[in-house]
């Protein structure tokens, strides 16, 4: 029966293996999509910015628009004007519509500049995008292929343990499984030269060595807990 528990115990530790190989994305694939991810992040920054730029722009285009029409009204109404006092009033608005366009007119191209250099970015980000996303997406591919075939071996693996575990009485089954738990993976060992514990090395008493090799019930090391098969030569 022990000798059963032992194959059950090999396709264990195959599928440990197997589900750890799982877990072990490629670094270059970790890599590259922390670059994906960062680009797609300072894109979105950059947008929002320039976004933000652009309606800021448009506003003062659209103040200027207003300005530059409130100014000709003012020269024409000046023109217009049925006394000197009233062309003055007339001609001061014009001065002030005029001073108030050149300010923001200054106050705007900057902001123009900034927001090409802003437009330049993204088309630069955009592109670093464009030529990362084909080798992610083709070193992705790779890893769902990976990942499909450790599926389908543990798959495979698990049902042939499970074929095995059904033939051994579920007392000793049970308990194998609780070691197992208990001690990382291992929960039969073999008793190693007739006297020490083939999981922590500890010498066992001379009953337990008899014990295990009659080979009737389950035998434990008093120190580790872990089943003991003493394997008959």
């Amino acid at each position: 029966m022990l000798e059963y528990l032992t194959d059950v115990q090999a396709h264990d530790l195959e599928l440990d293996n197997l589900h750890e190989e799982k877990g072990q994305t490629p670094p270059e694939l970790i890599t590259l999509q922390g670059q994906k991810d960062a680009l797609e992040r300072k894109l979105h920054t950059t947008q929002q910015e320039h976004e933000k730029l652009r309606l800021q722009v448009r506003q003062n285009e659209l103040e200027l628009e207003g300005l530059e029409a409130r100014r000709k009204a003012a020269v024409t109404s000046a023109l217009r004007a049925g006394s000197s006092k009233e062309a003055t009033q007339y001609q001061n608005q014009e001065l002030q519509f005029a001073t108030r366009v050149q300010e923001l007119e200054e106050d705007t191209l900057p902001l123009m500049e900034k927001l090409e250099q802003l437009a330049d970015e993204i088309a630069d980000l955009q592109n670093e995008l464009s030529e990362l996303t084909p080798k992610l997406g083709e070193l992705s591919d790779r890893e769902n292929a990976r990942l499909a075939d450790l599926e389908e071996r543990i798959r495979t693996v698990t049902s042939q343990r499970n074929a095995i575990a059904a033939t051994i009485e579920k007392p000793l089954l049970k308990q194998y499984e609780q070691v197992r738990r208990a001690r990382r993976g291992l929960g039969l060992v073999l008793v190693v030269k007739n006297q020490r514990c083939g999981g922590c090395n500890v010498k066992l008493p001379i009953h337990v060595v008899q014990k295990a090799l009659k080979g009737k019930g389950i035998t434990r090391c008093p120190s580790c807990g872990r089943i003991l098969w003493a394997k008959q030569s």
